[in-house]
Order: structure tokens, then sequence, then C-alpha cells
């Protein structure tokens, strides 16, 4: 029968892979329908993403999810998506930082300090997708922690000294005891695998598949009636692919080893051998031009007082080092504002739109 395939690209051409899509396309022969999306549509969505979010959600990548699936749910009602062969065949340059971690390591100690330290720090800030500074300044940042939390450092937005900063004295007294990385230890007690780097796909497994691509693209999706299925994390795919050897999934710093050997002659050879991509948006320019007064007013010092959460001067230290191009911080502000929506939404309109004060509701 005919099989329908969707794309959207990117004015933004650091972003954008719809010509990828397109080979694909015809070298399957799917009916391939393709959507641009300009930087408005995208931007306008934004403060609106806590429609179909019933929780903050830092994700950027929901935004183009939603329009790609509104786009998709045009023409079918059901689509499949391709989510987990990375967690399962290990797809993430993450993996491969941390094979690069351990030659890291090995060298001596005054060549890392002399060398490394410095050039980082000096690399100068680029606004592209995952720029090559981006990366190395995490790279750097989670280099003398244990593989889980090096990890979890790369991938979060912000580590524990960070939350430090950020939040106001009487929420950390709250919130004292617990430690970020207690959910680490937690999976990893129920992990059967001995390998590290096994490991550490089993922890993608539990909390980012789990907790962020499957949340967002459920959201995303039934925000607009599609249904989209996931195809390769059907039982008997998982329990294969979970037993699979390390080497069979990272080979040296060939990610996904296994799936691009078994994928050779049904794709492209330049599908197959291209370098992974994110499905990432410009948070870091948005947050700079299109998304700024937005950021400015959920994040300013009068609310952020009235809130009592969030430590006005960091935040505001924040923003400025973010506008000025001093720092990348889009992780750190993409999730206070994605935080700041939801709280206004779900609890400062609900509150106000409630005619009693919310003590008087209390049983």
């Amino acid at each position: 029968g005919d099989v329908q395939s969707f794309s959207i690209g990117f004015e933004d051409r650091s972003f954008d892979e719809s010509a990828y899509a397109r080979k694909v396309a015809s070298y399957l022969g799917t009916t391939h329908s393709e959507l641009i999306l300009e930087p408005k549509m995208l931007v306008d969505l934004v403060p609106n993403v806590v429609d179909f979010l019933d929780e903050p959600l830092a994700d950027a990548s929901i935004i183009p999810t939603h329009l790609l699936s509104r786009f998709a749910r045009r023409k079918v009602t059901v689509a499949l998506g391709g989510d987990g062969g990375d967690e399962l065949f290990a797809g993430y340059p993450t993996l491969q930082a941390h094979r690069l971690a351990n030659y890291y390591r090995r060298l001596p100690t005054v060549l890392r300090e002399g060398l490394i330290g410095p050039l980082v720090s000096r690399l100068p800030v680029s606004h592209n997708n995952m720029s090559l500074d981006f990366r190395t300044k995490r790279f750097i940042l989670g280099m003398n922690q244990p593989l889980a939390e090096q990890h979890h450092l790369w991938l979060g937005a912000y580590s524990p000294t960070e939350k430090l900063r950020l939040l106001r004295p009487d929420v950390l007294a709250q919130v004292g005891s617990s430690d970020t990385f207690d959910v680490l230890a937690e999976h990893l007690r129920a992990c059967g695998a001995y390998d590290p780097m096994s490991q550490v796909l089993y922890l993608d497994m539990k909390m980012y598949l789990e907790g962020d691509i499957l949340v967002k693209v459920d959201r995303a999706s039934m925000g607009c009636s599609l249904e989209v299925r996931v195809p390769l994390l059907n039982a008997l795919m998982l329990d294969f692919a979970t037993r699979l050897p390390i080497h069979l999934k990272l080979r040296g710093l060939t990610r996904k080893y296994l799936l691009r050997r078994a994928m050779r002659g049904k794709l492209p050879d330049e599908i197959i051998d291209r370098p992974k991509k994110g499905f990432g948006m410009p948070v870091s320019k948005w947050l700079r031009t299109d998304l700024c007064e937005l950021m400015r007013d959920l994040l300013a010092e009068d609310r952020l007082r009235r809130q009592g959460i969030f430590e006005p001067l960091h935040v505001a230290s924040l923003m400025d080092e973010h506008q000025s191009g001093k720092r990348d911080n889009r992780k750190q502000l993409w999730t206070l504002v994605v935080f700041q929506l939801w709280h206004q939404r779900y609890l400062e309109e609900a509150q106000a739109s409630s005619a009693l004060p919310v003590d008087a509701q209390r049983p």
C-alpha cells in the first residue's frame, strides 16, 4: 500500500535536515509531505506550550514535534516514530564523549589542566545547534564525576552546585536532604548490566526516554489528536537489544554499530554514515531576540520575589551573561521559562480564578 511520510524543515540552515528526509523518502518510495517552518511559527508556540503539558517539561523539541504532528494529522490519524533507537543502540554523542573522556583521563594532569582547560575557556560562544563551545564546556564540567553523574551533568540544566545558587534558602531547606543523583543510584541498583557504558544506556532508557522523549512525543502528538507508535520499542526488539554486548552498539567511536550494519543497502549510505543530529531548536538565539521580552517578563525580579522559589539576582545574572554573549545559558534559562509558564497557568491563574482565597478552601 501507499506509505506516507512527513518531515519539517527549518529556515535556519544549522538546524535543517529536510534534504535528508527527501532522500530517504524517494529511496523508499514513500508519498512524502514536507513543511518548512518559519521562525515565527515556532516562537509563537512557546507561550502556549503548556496547553498540552500538565507538568513542566523543558525539552524545546516539543515545539517542532507538535508542529510536525499537526502537519501529519491533516492526512493521517496514526503515525510511526523512530524513538528508542538511540537508547537501544547507543546513538548519543554523549557516549562517544565518555569514550573520549577515558582517553582524556589518561593524559598527564599537567597536559589536561595546562592545555585543555584554558583552551576551552577561550572558545568563542556560538549559538548554533550544539556548538563545539557548548559541548566542550559541558565535557570538562563532568570530567571528575562518576560515569553516571557525569552523564547527567552533561545532559541536565542545573548541576547540584548551580541549584544551590538558584533556589531561595527556604526552598533549599525544604529539599535539603534530597540529592539530585539519588534517582541514579536507585536505577543503577535495579540494573543488571556490568559494563559502565551499558549502565549509562540503561539510565538513558529509564530516565531520558521514559521521562522526557516519550512524554514529549505523547503530549506533542496527542495535543492534536495524532497517535504516534514507536515500533523500535516493541517488547521483542527491546529484549533483543538489551541483551547485546556494548561493542555491537558502540564500536570505537561508531555509534549504533549493529543498526547501521543491518540497514546497509536498505537506506542510502550517506544517511547511514551521517553524524547524529538532535531535533534541536535555536533556543539560544531566541532567548536573545524573539523570546527575550517573554523571558524578562517571566523572570522579572519582583515576580520572582513574590513567587519565592528562585534567587532573583542569580537569575538576572544568568540572563545578562546570555544576552551579552559571555555564556551560553540556554539550558538553564529555557528550563526556567517553561517552569514559569507552567506555574503561571496552573498555579497563579488557577488561584486567581477561584473566588475563595486558597486557605479558605481547605477542608
